[in-house]
């Protein structure tokens, strides 16, 4: 069987889940393709991106934001499609179906990228890149069933912003989507998609594949709390510190906290520990590889996993 993840930059370091995926699936025999529309950053991804070789598995659909550099490579494309698939390449170009997507050259690099490749399945990650697929879909008259996984912000915020219709299309074209708990089965059914296409499956961890420590602290000994997400309003962050302020003006027990990640609230975050006075209990270290993580843990007593709903109406 062959599968391809439709999804929006690859690898990252947020999104283990995802490596884990790929990973997991090639191990029961399954080729797995990544179709992404922006590149990664490899610096601290899990080892099991690199130990499966998901380089050799990646490909970027987006085109350069150079317009230069987007036309250059426009040009040698376009001559590839025009001798090996004319037809594909009118396609392409059709400024009349497809609008700015056409005249941006957008859908001529997808077009480059998926010429020739075959699939059983097309796999969207995200609600929004589902959307992204759709007229990419359209242009490759690609047939086969296709699924979709929501995650949060997807089925949260992006309805907020685009309107209940944002995924009337998605709803005619998609056969299967996955959720990932019932709460957000129940929300993805008042948006209007039949509870027969919608199968709850939360993102799973491999547990005998993880080491384990008995936890115990003795009196006198610093409780070593560690706290991992994105630096965004809806992993509620700003929250762990003000509590962290009340633990240190009632605790008499030391403590340090280790909050791994990073994200457009870092500077926010970083200057609330300040003012707060907990930076002699609180250490923000960056996002760290999965498998550094893992070892922190092995020291730690604690983990602490804070989440709310973003003003903006985003949760998980």
């Amino acid at each position: 069987m062959k599968i391809s993840f439709i999804i929006h930059r690859f690898p990252q370091t947020s999104e283990v889940f995802i490596i884990n995926q790929v990973a997991d699936l090639l191990d029961r025999g399954i080729d797995v393709q990544v179709f992404a529309f922006e590149s990664g950053d490899t610096t601290n991804v899990s080892d099991r991106y690199r130990e499966y070789h998901m380089t050799e598995r990646t490909h970027i659909i987006g085109a350069p934001r150079s317009k230069v550099m987007r036309i250059l490579g426009g040009i040698m494309r376009a001559a590839y499609l025009l001798i090996r698939d004319p037809a594909l390449l009118v396609r392409a170009l059709d400024i009349k179906n497809y609008g700015v997507r056409a005249s941006s050259l957008q859908m001529l690099y997808a077009a480059f990228v998926f010429h020739g490749k075959q699939f059983d399945v097309v796999h969207c990650h995200f609600g929004k890149m589902a959307n992204q697929y759709l007229p990419i879909r359209h242009m490759m008259r690609h047939t086969m069933p296709m699924i979709t996984s929501f995650y949060g912000y997807d089925v949260s915020h992006m309805v907020k912003i685009k309107g209940l219709a944002y995924y009337d299309e998605l709803k005619r074209t998609c056969h299967r989507y996955i959720v990932m708990s019932n709460n957000m089965k129940e929300r993805v059914m008042k948006l209007g998609f039949p509870e027969n296409e919608l199968i709850v499956l939360p993102v799973s961890i491999r547990v005998d594949a993880l080491p384990f420590v008995e936890r115990a602290i003795t009196d006198d000994e610093r409780m070593e709390i560690v706290s991992v997400g994105r630096f965004v309003e809806k992993k509620g962050l700003d929250d762990l510190l003000r509590a962290l302020v009340i633990v240190k003006q009632k605790s008499s027990r030391p403590f340090h906290c280790t909050i791994i990640g990073g994200g457009k609230l870092e500077t926010e975050l970083k200057s609330m520990a300040n003012d707060f006075g907990l930076n002699d209990v609180v250490s923000f270290p960056g996002f760290m590889k999965l498998q550094e993580v893992l070892k922190l843990f092995l020291k730690s007593h604690l983990y602490v996993q804070p989440s709310k709903t973003a003003p903006n109406g985003d949760m998980e």
